[in-house]
């Protein structure tokens, strides 16, 4: 960053955080590492929605709330989701910072994937969320996060079938035989137990 003053402060939503120099250059989301390259202020207004050089802020207009998670992962390398916020609209937040989906801790990954399947999204564009300046994607990156062949949704339907009892008429047919076998089998074992079940 060739202007400005050491400190940056960055206001995300009207919260405030002040940053030094070199921590902007090493910051984990993208979008923000990127702040230190600019060389004007018609590139840091690319990244962000205004600019003050007297204090040396750059504005954000995005979920303060949603931020403060991305923050925590920035410190502890772990993401979740916010309580009582859509997983797609905090997944809207994360493609704007530069974070993807992968980043997400494993309950919230298949939270934010049943959800996209619910609303029949196979997936956000992670390209629409490129940076300007951003290389575009290489032809393996793009085939290992292609649509699941047909055996990944078979299977992907099965596990959601035994997992899920709720997810489809199958399941809850599935759910039923499991619990029906249960019942059977102790019945059987307690009537095992009988002293009349040996002369039977």
């Amino acid at each position: 960053m060739k202007f400005g003053k050491s400190i940056c402060v960055l206001n995300v939503g009207g919260t405030r955080y002040a940053f030094t120099r070199e921590v902007i250059r090493d910051f984990p989301l993208r979008r923000v590492s990127r702040l230190h390259a600019c060389a004007s202020e018609k590139e840091v207004l690319e990244l962000c929605d205004d600019y003050d050089r007297d204090r040396n802020e750059f504005f954000f207009d995005r979920h303060a709330q949603a931020f403060v998670f991305i923050m925590l992962y920035v410190r502890s390398g772990k993401l979740r989701f916010v309580p009582g916020v859509c997983e797609l609209s905090f997944y809207t937040e994360m493609l704007y910072w530069g974070l993807e989906s992968a980043h997400l801790d494993s309950c919230c990954q298949r939270r934010l994937d049943d959800r996209m399947s619910e609303i029949g999204l196979d997936g956000l564009s992670e390209e629409g969320a490129r940076l300007p300046g951003d290389q575009p994607e290489k032809a393996a990156e793009r085939a290992e996060r292609a649509p699941p062949s047909g055996r990944a949704r078979w299977l992907e339907q099965a596990r959601r079938a035994f997992e899920e009892p709720n997810s489809s008429l199958a399941a809850q047919l599935l759910a039923s035989v499991s619990v029906m076998f249960v019942i059977v089998s102790m019945v059987m074992l307690c009537a095992s137990t009988l002293p009349d079940w040996d002369t039977a």
